[in-house]
């Protein structure tokens, strides 16, 4: 049978290629088509059609995108598709039966992990009431839900994902991993904990390390991937010393192969970090960590239920950024409850907190979160099941939160948003470090760090305007707060294009760098540029050890050396 998997690939969709592997090993075709945008809707109709699949799967994973696959299932249908459309992922899971109700062009949606609701649909095509995890349309009308099976509990008995392409940075190959499913906390904002609750069975579970060695082995070896993108919710099991012993465990398992030099990202809770496990990571190839930090204030925590103590937050990102490594985080500044004290925390937050790439925006009220619950009962929710919406009930929060997010918004969800920017720069100079140290110049560096403090810097003082503006109006003058948005949001705009270009010349200089690797001391001063006033060239960054030889020519180190002799000057 033939299976075509529609969803976004701007990078790599696990979803997708766990569904087409799984449908692979049981003896189906199945091919991946990119859906990105709804300029790519004509292209993807046509190529469903000449493929000319039984089966069509739409990966409706964000609520935001909803509607363009709605109209991608109805373009399907006028261009003469009469397959089976099925969607699946979080939105699709949780609005089923209205999905099925208001889109005669879906059949079924998937409510839970599709690799096993996908292969049973692939084998009961024609008795979709006995695939388990199953919401489908009867041929009167109403709409069925099947009981699900519960999300599988031996992660390591699914097939690795099918590998199709490999984007590359710095000509090394990336590939995207999961370690783990779920998560072990239950945040109020979060649609992911939700959604594997609603799939049954236990919500959080792990690969064996043996499982992992061998897939990042078949990527490492047979693929040429030297960077991994670890897309567990959480990187880390809840027990700090657990997460020590699995760490220490696949850095061995590792060894045992024979792996050479590479570069892991992560994502992350603040209580989960500590100065051993980072050690570990770190020693791994650990570039990037993503850190949940999603309120600085007491009481936002609280609202957001993220059962995390604020000492957790600063002790992490310390931690964090004593191992010289990217460190991005997001605030979720706003939450139904939010009252000015909060928003003034969490500015403070950010001042103490410019080295380090952020974006800011509201907790989204998503099915099936307890943010939806809690506003339903409250009758505080608008919008409908394509968006759902608030008002934060303070009104002067309110007041600040309209402006925030009409002045921001290019600069936090722009495609070419400068706060996505900021961390991208970081991205390329950590990334550059980890494999070609000898590339780099003191200068980058600073060039690199500058950049990303301006650019928070610049957010800090543009939201304390707005800060200073809402606790001196009467915050039911709705005229003069729109007046005010607007004025806010073409001086953000005005700063964010400025500080874009520099952005992009600190890039330049950073793949500049990286064009000349292996040509000597002579060619990377001379990707870094003259230095005119001290009527000299910028010299590479070489760390410590550049004090120990000052003046002479230094051959390039491993970095694995690097950190060895950097622990060694530390500690002597």
């Amino acid at each position: 049978m033939r299976v075509v998997l529609l969803g976004a690939e701007l990078e790599e969709n696990l979803g997708l290629r766990y569904l087409a592997s799984s449908l692979e090993r049981d003896g189906h075709e199945a091919e991946i088509v990119g859906f990105d945008s709804e300029e790519e809707l004509a292209r993807a109709v046509e190529q469903v059609i000449a493929i000319d699949p039984e089966i069509t799967g739409l990966s409706m994973v964000f609520t935001g995108r909803a509607r363009e696959f709605c109209r991608l299932a109805g373009a399907l249908r006028e261009a003469g598709y009469t397959g089976h459309i099925i969607a699946g992922g979080h939105f699709a899971s949780f609005n089923c039966e209205r999905l099925l109700k208001d889109f005669p062009a879906f059949d079924s949606v998937a409510l839970g992990e599709g690799e096993q609701i996908i292969c049973s649909l692939a084998r009961h095509l024609d008795e979709p009431g006995v695939v388990q995890g199953l919401a489908f349309r009867r041929e009167d009308g109403s709409v069925q839900v099947n009981p699900s099976a519960g999300n599988p509990d031996d992660l390591d008995a699914l097939p690795f994902p099918k590998r199709i392409k490999f984007h590359d940075y710095f000509g090394k190959p990336i590939a995207s991993v999961l370690t783990s499913r779920g998560c072990w906390r239950d945040c109020a904002f979060c649609s992911i904990n939700a959604w594997y609750k609603r799939g049954g069975g236990k919500k959080f579970r792990i690969r064996s390390i043996e499982n992992i060695v061998a897939e990042l082995s078949e990527l490492y070896f047979n693929h040429g991937v030297r960077i991994f993108n670890f897309q567990d919710d959480n990187f880390f099991v809840p027990n700090a010393a657990r997460a020590l012993e699995r760490f220490e465990a696949l850095q061995d398992g590792l060894a045992r192969k024979d792996f050479g030099p590479m570069a892991i990202a992560v994502k992350a809770r603040p209580d989960s970090i500590t100065r051993e496990t980072i050690g570990v990571l770190d020693e791994l190839g650990l570039f990037r960590v993503f850190l949940g930090v999603e309120n600085a204030s007491v009481h936002g925590l609280q609202g957001l239920h993220r059962q995390c103590e604020l000492h957790t937050i600063y002790d992490s990102l310390q931690i964090l950024n004593d191992f010289d490594i990217h460190v991005a985080f997001n605030l979720l500044m706003f939450e139904p409850d939010t009252v000015m004290d909060d928003i003034l925390t969490n500015l403070r937050f950010i001042e103490r907190h410019l080295d380090n790439p952020f974006n800011f925006c509201r907790a989204e009220a998503y099915a099936g979160t307890g943010l939806e619950d809690k506003l339903v009962r409250e009758g505080r929710l608008l919008g409908d099941y394509f968006g759902f919406d608030y008002r934060l009930k303070d009104p002067r929060s309110e007041a600040f939160h309209h402006i925030a997010n009409f002045a921001f918004f290019d600069r936090n969800f722009g495609d070419y948003g400068l706060h996505y920017f900021n961390m991208q720069v970081d991205f390329y100079f950590q990334l550059l470090r980890r494999f070609h140290p000898e590339c780099l110049t003191q200068s980058l560096r600073a060039a690199s760090r500058s950049f990303i403090k301006r650019t928070n810097l610049d957010t800090y003082e543009l939201l304390s305007e707005i800060y200073d503006f809402v606790v001196a109006i009467d915050p039911a003058d709705q005229l003069l707060i729109r007046a005010f948005a607007k004025e806010m949001r073409t001086r953000v705009d005005a700063h964010s294009q400025a500080l874009y270009v520099e952005g992009e010349r600190i890039l330049r200089l950073i793949e500049g760098a990286y064009a000349q690797r292996g040509q000597g001391r002579a060619a990377a001063q001379l990707a870094q540029g003259e230095m005119p006033a001290f009527g000299c060239l910028a010299q590479p960054y070489a760390g410590i050890e550049q004090l120990e030889a000052a003046g002479t020519a230094q051959r390039p180190i491993p970095y694995p050396e690097f950190k060895r002799r950097l622990e060694e000057a530390a500690g002597s």
